[in-house]
Formats: C-alpha cells, structure tokens, sequence
C-alpha cells in the first residue's frame, strides 16, 4: 500500500472494521436539528412504493401527515400499500408506471403535472444484479436494464418535473443510492455501482446548479437494507442491515430536513480512507465479503 505504514494501515483497518458493523440511525442527527419541515399537506411523489423500502416509506410519509403519489410496476400491491397509507388519514393516489420505459415515464410525467407538481419527488424505484464482471461478458442487458430502472427512469422524471419546481421557487429531489459508491469498490456490483455512481454524480451536480433557487436535491447512500432485493445472496445474512421501516426513517427525515446527503456512520469513514488509500479501502471491502 503506497504511502501509508503497517501502524496506520493496521489501525485504519481496525477502525474501519468498528465502523462497518454500525449504521447509524436518523434519530441519532435528527435530535441535533429538531423537527424539521412539517409535511401536512406536502404533496410527495414515490416511485419504488410497491415494496421494500418503498412501501415502508408510503407508511412513514403518510404518519408523517403527507399525501402521497404512489408509483410502482404491480397495480396489487400498490393498492395494498396505498389503503395502509390511507390509514393515517391522508390522501393517497396510486399509479402504475414502468419507469424502464420511456413512452410510459412521459406519460407518468404528463400525468403528475396534470394533478398537479409534486411538493418533492422521491427516486426509490430500483434494482441490484450480483454478478462479477467475467461472468457478464456475454450480458451487455444487465447493463443495459439496470442503467434503465437505476438512472434514466429517475432523470427522466426528474427532468419532467424540475421546470415547474424551479418555476414556483420550491420542490425537493430525493434519490436512493448504495453506500458503496462513496465508500470504495464494490467487488460483483459493477451493473449497479455504474447506475448508482450516475445518479449520484446527477444528483450533485443538480444540486449544485439549483442553489439558491427553492429547489433542493438530496442523496441517500443505503448501506444494506433487508429487502428482497438482496434476499438471493447469502452472505448477507451475517452482515448488519437495516430493517425496511428503519430505512423508511431516513426518506422521512430526508425530505423534512433536505440535508445534501444522508449515509451510514461507516461510509463517512470509508470515504476519509479511500482519500488516503484507494487501494487498501477497496481491498478491505473485497475481504469483507460485501
């Protein structure tokens, strides 16, 4: 390892270890700024909400007083999560959408608009292929897919709805990102470290142009969340994880508190590692098993 001794190589990888066994929780930040936003009334836009984090972040919203869009690819289930919404007496509407295509995205789009802009449009809708780059030679498609549901689905939303946001002087962009993108490699995740290192690197330099304007853009960096997105592969059953509702609190507090970023305690410190030594952080992952 270039540039860094075996004392401080040793004692970074032991710190680092301490850090990737504990996410921390939202609690823990949103005790240091209060409340924030009250989202009575807030109009919030959640693709994704079919399940997983999604259908738990419908719930968390809607306890929360917002009325919600709630988008997915399965009708049924969608139903499902919007009559629990629904519970906490706010008001929900439900639209099927597939956001791999482009035709129906612009439709999604027309139709948002037309009901009126969303208060804040949360990108949650996702997928995750595990697979090392020499076993997806011959599968340019898994690229090709992840790259549809992982970045162009939400910028083409995103892009649908950022003129009236900018118009009104108000709106909020959430996207759903993997901690992996700031914390080093991601050793078999190449299809969906590329997609989500692209929405990411969207979503800054966004941010960065719409400063001062009303319309804010934040980014969450997921560590592993116990949905069945990772569910085929089991080595992560003794890896710490967030539970789906646990993962919901971060949307929640992300659009009350519009903080640029949101991610677990451990990728703070990954990403100070990686600025000393790329390579030892990206084989302390590759050693982890993650």
């Amino acid at each position: 390892m270039t540039g860094v001794t075996k004392p401080v190589a040793a004692a970074l990888e032991r710190a680092s270890r301490l850090a990737l066994q504990r996410s921390y929780t939202v609690g823990e930040v949103a005790g240091l700024f209060g409340g924030g936003r009250d989202l009575g009334g807030r109009l919030i836009a959640l693709t994704g909400a079919s399940s997983g984090i999604g259908a738990a972040a419908a719930e968390s919203l809607a306890r929360a007083g917002a009325d919600l869009i709630l988008i997915g690819r399965d009708g049924e289930r969608l139903a499902e999560v919007g009559a629990r919404a629904r519970a906490f007496g706010v008001v929900v509407r439900c639209v099927k959408a597939d956001l791999t295509d482009e035709t129906d995205t612009a439709r999604l789009v027309d139709e948002l608009l037309a009901g009126g802009c969303p208060d804040v449009l949360i990108n949650n809708a996702g997928r995750s292929i595990r697979r090392s780059v020499i076993d997806a030679t011959d599968r340019l498609h898994d690229y090709k897919r992840t790259m549809a549901i992982n970045y162009f689905g939400p910028v083409q939303l995103t892009l649908g709805l950022l003129p009236e946001m900018r118009r009104r002087g108000d709106g909020h962009i959430v996207n759903v990102s993997t901690w992996g993108i700031v914390g080093g490699a991601m050793p078999k995740f190449s299809a969906y470290a590329a997609s989500k290192a692209a929405l990411s690197a969207f979503g800054r330099s966004m941010g960065a142009e719409l400063r001062g304007t009303g319309v804010s853009v934040t980014t969450v960096y997921y560590p592993l969340v116990r949905t069945p997105m990772i569910a085929p592969t089991a080595e992560y059953s003794r890896l710490p994880t967030l539970t789906p509702e646990e993962a919901a609190e971060w949307l929640t507090y992300s659009v009350r508190n519009r903080p640029n970023e949101v991610m677990p305690r451990y990728a703070k410190v990954l990403r100070r590692v990686v600025a000393v030594s790329s390579d030892w952080a990206d084989g302390m992952i590759s050693r982890s098993g993650i």
